[in-house]
């Protein structure tokens, strides 16, 4: 007996070790959850480092891939403030979602603020309501919606667009509608049944015909099923990790004209000459223009105090560069400068001077509604040669070859 219990008791010692160490064993699940977490921290952390370098597009792709490990709001404010200028439909998404729901620094909250503010200028949220459950709908021909909701909202950059849903066994229902900046718009969608029958003729010849098909056959005749591509929304996937293509095509404005009042100085008098100018430009993209404008001003005083009027007119070709607000043209100006004396003074008659020249011109721009913008801007333009005027052989004004000048526009873009 005292063997049999010495035996048993061996047994027992042995097999505790194992039982213990069997109790502190992880899951597969908890192993791949930790797995997963550590990769979510290496990817932020190296995302963090990249935009901290200046290498933003290799910290976008760093909070991307963040992101499709573990969907977190603050890596999306993040990753929303660096696809402000490329992306900006889905940078507003991300960056209403981290405004909502990100936990982060009262600085950083404000970042994702301030770069908000920038893109809501540039579009519009449009809430989106169709009828039907488990719709396609397509926004200018690419999908959106991937969930197939019945209700869903989305960032609209600004100008003409077209939302379409479609349903199996339901006539399709489009809405043509115009996006303007921070004015948000709700579309609803109404999907029909589609007619058992597309007409009578077909109804009658189906009706003499013997083993016609069942209703069911009939119902189904020559409507295929349409690709059931997966959609975006902005509860989902609103920056499109796996298609790269961006979901709205902005109708950019390219044309202008405009008008205003023009002040110049050096028109054979440092006093300034007063008068109006006008002209329009072309903008083949949003960061570059190209303009041709008309002035002519007026001096307002006489020259060198003698009853001298003088004035310029003439035309100007610019190439303008944009960022933001702010702009800077390169301007030729081929021009001329007219001096007059007083007939009641002077016998001699007015003399044109021929001035071409380049200069360059710096201005800031502001948009006041959807199509009507205020651009203001000075320049200096040096010219080939600078004027004289004399009486007898006294000098009573004289000019380099140099003109400045300075304008307000009010701009009407198309």
């Amino acid at each position: 007996m005292r063997a049999r219990l010495a035996l048993i008791m061996l047994v027992v010692c042995s097999a505790s070790p194992a039982r213990a160490q069997d109790s502190h064993t992880l899951s597969p699940e908890a192993i791949d959850e930790a797995a997963q977490e550590s990769e979510f921290a290496a990817l932020v952390a190296k995302g963090d480092r990249e935009r901290a370098a200046g290498r933003l597009s290799e910290a976008a792709t760093s909070y991307a891939a963040a992101m499709r490990v573990r969907r977190d709001p603050v890596v999306g404010g993040r990753l929303g403030m660096l696809m402000v200028r490329d992306r900006p439909a889905q940078a507003a998404e991300l960056l209403h979602d981290a405004l909502k729901r990100a936990n982060t620094t009262g600085v950083e909250r404000q970042a994702f603020f301030n770069a908000y503010e920038a893109v809501r200028a540039r579009g519009a949220w449009v809430d989106v309501v169709i009828s039907h459950a488990g719709a396609r709908v397509t926004l200018d021909g690419d999908p959106r919606n991937r969930a197939g909701l019945s209700a869903f909202s989305m960032f609209v950059l600004t100008g003409e667009h077209e939302l379409r849903a479609g349903l199996d066994g339901y006539i399709d229902d489009a809405r043509m509608f115009r996006v303007v900046p921070r004015k948000d718009l709700r579309i609803e969608l109404t999907l029909k049944p589609r007619p058992l029958f597309d007409d009578e003729r077909e109804l009658q010849l189906l009706t003499r015909e013997k083993g016609a098909p069942s209703v069911e056959t009939l119902s189904d005749l020559g409507h295929a099923s349409a690709s059931d591509t997966p959609t975006f929304t902005k509860q989902e996937d609103p920056f499109g990790y796996e298609d790269p293509k961006p979901a709205e095509r902005p109708a950019e404005k390219r044309w202008s004209v405009g008008g205003g009042p023009v002040v110049v100085l050096g028109v054979a008098s440092w006093m300034p000459a007063v008068g109006v100018v006008a002209g329009g430009s072309f903008r083949p993209n949003e960061y570059v223009s190209l303009g041709l404008e008309g002035r002519a001003a007026w001096l307002t005083t006489g020259v060198g105090g003698e009853p001298i009027s003088a004035m310029t007119a003439g035309g100007i070709a610019s190439v303008c560069g944009y960022y933001r607000w702010a702009f800077g043209c390169a301007i030729g100006h081929l021009g001329i400068i007219t001096i007059e004396p007083s007939s009641d003074a002077f016998t001699n008659r007015a003399t044109t001077f021929f001035k071409p020249g380049i200069g360059a011109r710096l201005g800031a721009r502001f948009v006041l509604g959807h199509s009507f913008a205020v651009l203001g801007g000075v320049e200096v333009v040096g010219l080939s040669s600078g004027v004289r005027v004399g009486v007898g052989e006294r000098i009573i004004a004289e000019t380099p070859p140099l003109l400045t000048g300075s304008s307000i526009m009010g701009s009407w873009e198309f």
